[in-house]
């Protein structure tokens, strides 16, 4: 089996190799400048993982204890950006930041098998002791821009942050859009386009777009 090597470099004879190395099982591209990669010691990766700063500065990547991830690819395009992952975090997929000033954080105790998280235009939020399946798709953006052929104004603008709360369940296939806030406790059930806050907490969202199919429900793993 081959092992990815840890490897601690000085400030002065990082500057002196290829921009490509491994930091804690990551494969590390940092395009950038005055970047901080925080991971912990005890973080397992049982697959390919990288993280790539296509150009910027100032963000920051912390990885919190007890992590265990697999082809987890974090990408950020901009400057001042924070992606935080919390304790005790399983994760699989992608975390996307495309702008400035945005962040992506992962409650502790999260888990997800296959996700893909866009924050471009908003930050994208989501809490403790989530379940997340596979392909799911959470976005704070629609990325390509519409507009109002008579006013010229953008119709499909994100104007607030997505926000999942604690200990939600998100079921295969899922899609979640911009401007979305989801209460804690809640169930999405598989294939769902959520596309509008849910505020109601334990219930139970389905259907392309989701609507509340009932409430005062509970889950566990």
């Amino acid at each position: 089996m081959n092992h990815k090597k840890t490897i601690s470099l000085s400030p002065i004879i990082k500057t002196l190799l290829p921009r490509q190395l491994y930091k804690k099982r990551f494969l590390l591209q940092d395009k950038g400048h005055n970047n901080h990669i925080n991971i912990a010691k005890d973080v397992r990766i049982i697959g390919d993982s990288a993280i790539t700063i296509r150009k910027g500065h100032n963000n920051q990547i912390t990885v919190g204890k007890g992590g265990k991830f697999n082809q987890l690819k974090i990408d950020i395009n901009g400057n001042h950006n924070q992606v935080t992952i919390g304790e005790q975090v399983k994760f699989s997929g992608q975390l996307l930041v495309v702008g400035n000033h945005l962040h992506i954080y992962i409650g502790n105790h999260t888990t997800a098998i296959d996700c893909y998280i866009l924050a471009r235009d908003k930050s994208v939020t989501i809490g403790q002791s989530c379940m997340i399946s596979r392909g799911i798709e959470i976005r704070a953006t629609d990325v390509h821009k519409v507009y109002d052929i008579d006013t010229n104004a953008r119709v499909n603008k994100a104007h607030t942050d997505v926000i999942l709360g604690d200990h939600i369940w998100i079921a295969a296939n899922v899609t979640i859009s911009k401007n979305v806030s989801i209460a804690s406790g809640c169930i999405i059930a598989a294939g769902a386009f959520v596309n509008k806050p849910v505020t109601i907490p334990n219930c139970m969202i389905a259907g392309t777009p989701a609507k509340i199919i009932r409430q005062n429900v509970r889950w566990e793993r």
